[in-house]
């Protein structure tokens, strides 16, 4: 992990580039990877067929648009032979998977030349804000997955903990008392709510790194003003690492030297300024190409420059659904990434959703293989129960399908009420 420091300079200097100089090492990584991708790929070259093209039509950014879209779940149904370049495995790659909060899990390789530089650009991201390698980090983990993948950070002072109700949270991290907390806005927005409710002390971290979903109104101002400190947005995803992230002058900056971000609407790019879906294509990892890849967000680009003087282009609005806590009886709230790593974990589930109705029930929704027996789903219901509380009663439910809108990433809760969340 320590060899990420090695194309920190590199990095450092890209970012302060012309839009004109980032653009020309775009396009230059983009003829490389369009290439590579279609010798290499049975998914790309297939795509590219279809669509009549071949990699020299694609010369500049403006011809990216020649490229049809790619979806992950075409890329799980040939993985690993048919987007995995030659030469390339699980033994010899740095491998992540998706979050699974969208109902899909996808596993990621990354050759380790592209992992250490994606790494430094998200290094980059955080020496801006004068976070140092010795700063104490605290992460608060969604799975056991990320909490066992906190040892590869680059911090050798980071500590992870799992999510968990607020008030233990709280104490663990008070134990922790990290200099940067790092984790989902509806989970420090909890914290927050228990910190305030039961005068918890000697929580003061210098500054709180919020990602992962987009924060209701007003968790911001509240998770500052009780943490008296200030929070730092970023925007990422497993298939690309750091996607975009928020400097001192609260620009939502693009690592263009990493990442070509497209914002697309039914089919072409829209305006500055107008909502369209995040198309994102990775300039670096030649073990598992991602080209024109659909991730599902919703984002408005911005053509004005930032006054902090980074070449980076900027994401005006990052949007994203505000329907992915459970709202408890007492105000409380649950973010899904509590609930989603028990579905996935447990047998025997092909899909699911999670639908509330009122703040007292949850109805989770279960596309069942043989192996989701009785016991099983017993078992499961134990579990959320555990999460949820006792104040809300949970039914489970199965089904054959699972309707999902196609329009924007798969909503992993659906409430169908209306709450009042800050």
């Amino acid at each position: 992990m320590w060899k990420a420091f090695y194309y920190l300079p590199s990095a450092y200097k890209n970012q302060f580039l012309s839009p004109k100089s980032l653009k020309t090492l775009q396009e230059k990584r983009l003829r490389y990877m369009v290439n590579h991708a279609y010798r290499n790929t049975s998914l790309y070259r297939s795509k590219f067929e279809a669509a009549g093209i071949t990699p020299s039509d694609i010369a500049t950014l403006e011809d990216i648009t020649k490229i049809p879209l790619v979806t992950k779940e075409e890329i799980k149904a040939v993985f690993p032979d048919g987007i995995i370049a030659p030469g390339f495995s699980e033994s010899n790659c740095k491998v992540e998977t998706t979050s699974g909060t969208s109902g899909s899990i996808l596993k990621i390789l990354f050759n380790y030349e592209a992992w250490n530089r994606l790494k430094a650009i998200a290094l980059r991201n955080y020496f801006a804000h004068g976070i140092r390698p010795w700063h104490k980090f605290c992460i608060v983990c969604s799975s056991p997955g990320e909490y066992e993948s906190v040892s590869s950070s680059p911090f050798s002072r980071t500590v992870g903990v799992l999510e968990k109700n607020s008030e233990p949270l709280a104490e663990d991290i008070r134990r922790v008392n990290p200099y940067v907390l790092g984790g989902h806005p509806s989970t420090f927005f909890g914290v927050c709510r228990a910190i305030e409710r039961n005068d918890i002390t000697g929580i003061t971290p210098r500054i709180v790194l919020i990602g992962g979903e987009v924060a209701y109104p007003g968790w911001r101002d509240y998770i500052e003003k009780i943490l008296k400190t200030h929070t730092i947005n970023k925007y990422g995803a497993a298939e690309m690492n750091s996607v975009a992230w928020e400097c001192d002058h609260g620009s939502m900056h693009i690592d263009a030297d990493s990442v070509i971000v497209e914002f697309v609407k039914e089919g072409e790019q829209v305006a500055p300024g107008e909502r369209g879906e995040i198309v994102v294509t990775n300039l670096w990892n030649v073990a598992m190409p991602f080209i024109r890849y659909r991730l599902g967000d919703l984002a408005a680009p911005s053509d004005e420059p930032c006054c902090c003087g980074r070449g980076l282009p900027v994401i005006k609005e990052l949007e994203g659904r505000l329907d992915d806590v459970v709202v408890l009886p007492s105000g409380g709230l649950i973010p899904c990434t509590r609930m989603c790593p028990l579905l996935h974990n447990t047998p025997g589930i092909a899909e699911f959703g999670i639908i509330q109705d009122n703040p007292s029930h949850v109805v989770i929704r279960i596309v069942p293989r043989d192996e989701f027996t009785e016991d099983v789903e017993n078992t499961l219901h134990d579990k959320m129960q555990n999460v949820l509380g006792s104040s809300v009663t949970i039914d489970i439910k199965r089904v054959d399908h699972i309707n999902r809108d196609k329009k924007i990433k798969f909503k992993r809760i659906q409430r169908t009420f209306e709450a009042h969340v800050p």
